[in-house]
């Protein structure tokens, strides 16, 4: 192992133990100021528990986009808007977490964020689909959709935060399988990048891991999907590692939020209603157990996903074909589960 292979692990322990730190900090204070979320009819928990927890992942994450511009791993221009930005997000949500943030603002400030970070990344990326090289920044039209999909997947990162350590792992997993997937193409550096922001998701994990100590909120929620569009993004402008790859490792996500979203449409429900009509929700309360539904979530990602978003790398042409399987066979299997549909019980809530 070389020197500096040796000094980036020893930093990244030292990210791991910074960002367990802070997070028992940022405990701690909410304690005392009683910043507690206590349970309703719509809350997946049974006892009141301290929130906001993301600030520590934010915190560290746009520390760490100092060392990658130090380090010479990405363009500066590029870290400076990651670092400006996600402080935008984070303060965003740390305002809808202990204030009273309009969802209409919060949704306007969402395509602002994206926007700018749509111009900062050196080159909007090449796609392929179904083996034709699609160019994003020489086709207007395309632009605007992929800021609705960022803003989408900022969003349903929120969503998907509702029981104990679920969007915790869904990072660990993305970013340490996307650390294989560039390790395998020959872009260590950007091993090191997701290694670095997945060090700073395990040191909060420890604290929200069922029965959590300690919950993410939406300044961590909203911030990680920024982080995972802004990297992915990024990543794809600059390396030769498929864009699919990344998408790949969030379809259960993807495919939990949109079904449900969808069915809830289709079913005339309000969509801005606060519910517990996901899938993973209605496993939690089906299994009785957080854990097991995290565990679940993170079995699959790791068996299925992980070894698909490898496949997209090794036959370039196959990743669009590959999550479309993916969010078909994932999506079916949400709407069987009764994502987005009322139970008897759901109703007389509503």
């Amino acid at each position: 192992m070389s020197t500096l292979s040796i000094t980036l692990s020893l930093a990244l322990l030292a990210v791991i133990a910074s960002a367990a730190s802070l997070t028992v900090l940022v405990r701690s204070w909410a304690i005392r100021k009683s910043a507690l979320v206590h349970p309703t009819e719509r809350c997946s928990h049974t006892i009141p528990t301290p929130h906001g927890g993301g600030i520590a992942i934010a915190v560290i994450s746009i520390i760490l986009g100092l060392l990658f511009s130090m380090m010479d791993w990405v363009p500066d221009h590029s870290m400076l808007a990651f670092m400006l930005l996600g402080f935008v997000m984070v303060a965003l949500g740390v305002w809808d977490d202990f204030g009273d943030l309009s969802p209409k603002f919060r949704l306007m400030a969402h395509f602002v964020v994206v926007g700018i970070g749509l111009a900062s990344v050196p080159s909007l990326p090449v796609l392929s689909v179904f083996g034709t090289a699609v160019d994003t920044s020489e086709i207007l039209a395309l632009w605007p959709l992929l800021a609705v999909c960022w803003v989408w997947l900022i969003n349903l990162y929120n969503f998907m935060d509702g029981i104990d350590g679920l969007a915790a792992i869904q990072a660990l997993v993305l970013f340490g399988g996307m650390a294989l997937n560039f390790w395998y193409m020959g872009h260590v550096h950007w091993s090191w990048i997701c290694l670095f922001i997945l060090g700073a998701v395990l040191g909060f994990t420890l604290l929200n891991w069922p029965p959590a100590k300690i919950f993410m909120g939406d300044g961590g929620s909203g911030f990680l999907g920024f982080v995972i569009g802004f990297m992915m993004l990024l990543s794809a402008s600059i390396t030769h590692v498929s864009m699919w790859s990344w998408v790949i490792l969030l379809t259960l996500f993807v495919a939990d939020a949109t079904t449900t979203l969808l069915v809830r449409l289709l079913t005339g429900q309000n969509v801005l209603q606060a519910h517990r009509l996901h899938t993973y929700q209605k496993l939690a309360t089906r299994l009785g157990s957080h854990s097991k539904v995290t565990l679940g979530y993170g079995s699959v990602m790791l068996l299925i996903l992980l070894p698909c978003s490898i496949l997209a790398n090794a036959y370039p042409h196959s990743g669009l074909f590959i999550f479309s399987v993916l969010f078909v066979l994932f999506s079916a299997l949400a709407y069987w589960f009764g994502a987005g549909r009322l139970t008897s019980s759901c109703r007389r809530e509503y």
